[in-house]
């Protein structure tokens, strides 16, 4: 797994006055929870959205924090704006190397299926799987290949073929992908046409 390192800086000052300077400044306002105690801090707005474009919400980020220490976390979540999609707050979760962690991973879907080949559709049912591994055992994403899938195919997530060091956490019997069958689209056509009055 590519280690993916961010350069963060420690906030001095809380509030909302404080986070709107920030954000006025090209930075975005976030909180480190970590097992030795929580930070306030602030990250550049371009630096984290070129990280997060690439890795999505659950991979591993290092913090590079003040250029003094170096820590492993998982986005744990983050505020957006509805209307803009501007990043408001982050919240980052710090762990402990060498003891399991839950997390989800994306899944990432390749290939053709030879059912959308005919005319199928491809519906993706959960794009997210729950797991349980040790920290250095994270994917960037599970890869699922729906090249064989044909029209009435579903893959559960019972059927994924994962790294034996994942242990997944999400239903079984949940679907995961589907190739449905296309619905027709009937226009129906008026037995008789309404008579205009003269």
């Amino acid at each position: 797994m590519e280690k993916h390192v961010l350069d963060i800086q420690i906030r001095e000052k809380t509030g909302k006055t404080a986070a709107r300077r920030i954000r006025r400044s090209g930075s975005i306002p976030a909180v480190l929870y970590g097992h030795k105690g929580n930070k306030v801090l602030s990250v550049e707005e371009k630096a984290f959205k070129k990280i997060f474009e690439e890795i999505g919400e659950h991979s591993i980020v290092t913090l590079n924090i003040a250029g003094k220490e170096q820590t492993d976390v998982i986005v744990k979540d983050f505020q957006q704006d509805p209307i803009s999609r501007k990043i408001l707050h982050i919240d980052f979760l710090e762990f402990e190397r060498g003891k399991l962690l839950k997390t989800e991973i994306p899944v990432k879907v390749t290939g053709t299926s030879a059912g959308v080949k005919k005319g199928g559709i491809l519906e993706v049912f959960l794009r997210d799987i729950e797991v349980e591994c040790l920290p250095r055992d994270i994917p960037d994403s599970i890869v699922i290949d729906v090249s064989e899938l044909e029209v009435g195919d579903s893959l559960h997530v019972r059927d994924l073929q994962i790294d034996e060091k994942l242990k997944i956490l999400s239903n079984p019997e949940q679907v995961v992908i589907a190739i449905g069958t296309p619905t027709k689209v009937e226009v129906p056509i008026a037995a008789e046409l309404e008579e205009v009055p003269e």
